[in-house]
């Protein structure tokens, strides 16, 4: 089905954004792309586009939204990532799921993708406090058993501001965050963040990520994990977990992210 220029969700604002990482004002620092995206995304959730549907081209949402084609191609990646869109040769981009019908797809062939995941998606804290280590997790960090380590626990959405949606997606995944004592007063800068962790490690603390290791598992779902997850107790779930070290070799942070495997997929390309 071909959309008209008619058809299209109406513009909120039309700035001259040649850069898709550009904000707004009033947008609480929302990319400029992450706002289109999100136009759409509830364009199609409101069956303006439904699934079988083609979204507008990179010339017609050009023209809509007073973007650049860098703008909009960076829009429409994070719908496919998503899961929501496909695109087709000589078709163009295709609606080919709704907004909590779709698996989150996660491309993996450097750091930028692993950071480019959690700028595209939302980890919304449940809660921040201290945990003091037992003995297995003080031999994974490399820390004294009984030392306190700062513990946060969220819920990822795979699009920032999910909340104000009509209808919302389920969330892609539970994330515990073990982050080092060393980052001093980090509660506070937890509770208050609008970034990634370790963009607000990296801002706060004058460090640089320069190495992630990534330990992969499948598991089952603990009760509890499935009733913040929305899933049955014991269903599959992919465990994922990410050791972040700084330049001078410190381990900072440890995310253990348990995804119900009927919402994410990981994919990974390796090139001789």
């Amino acid at each position: 089905m071909r959309r008209t220029k008619n058809d299209m969700p109406p513009p909120t604002t039309t700035p001259p954004a040649d850069d898709a990482d550009a904000t707004e004002p009033g947008t609480g620092g929302q990319p400029i792309y992450q706002r289109i995206a999100g136009e759409l995304r509830r364009a199609i959730a409101d069956g303006r586009y439904p699934v079988g549907a083609r979204l507008p081209t990179e010339v017609e949402l050009c023209e809509q939204f007073g973007i650049s084609r860098f703008t909009a191609r960076a829009a429409i990646r994070l719908l496919s990532t998503a899961g929501l869109v496909t695109r087709r040769q000589r078709v163009g981009t295709v609606v080919i799921a709704q907004p909590g019908d779709a698996r989150y797809q996660h491309d993996a062939r450097s750091l930028t993708d692993l950071f480019q995941y959690a700028q595209d998606t939302e980890l919304r804290m449940l809660y921040v406090g201290r945990i003091a280590l037992n003995r297995a997790q003080a031999q994974e960090f490399g820390a004294e058993p009984g030392q306190e380590w700062v513990l946060a626990v969220g819920l990822r959405h795979d699009h920032p501001g999910a909340a104000n949606a009509r209808k919302v997606a389920r969330p892609i995944c539970i994330t515990r965050i073990f982050l080092n004592p060393m980052l001093k007063d980090i509660e506070a800068k937890l509770r208050g963040r609008n970034t990634a962790v370790y963009a607000l490690i990296e801002r706060e603390y004058k460090l640089s990520i320069q190495r992630v290791e990534q330990e992969l598992q499948g598991v089952v779902l603990a009760a509890d994990d499935a009733a913040s997850l929305q899933c049955e107790p014991g269903a599959p779930a992919l465990r994922i977990v990410r050791r972040y070290y700084s330049d001078a070799g410190d381990l900072v942070e440890v995310a253990d992210n348990i995804h119900p495997s009927d919402r994410f997929s990981y994919r990974m390309e390796l090139k001789q």
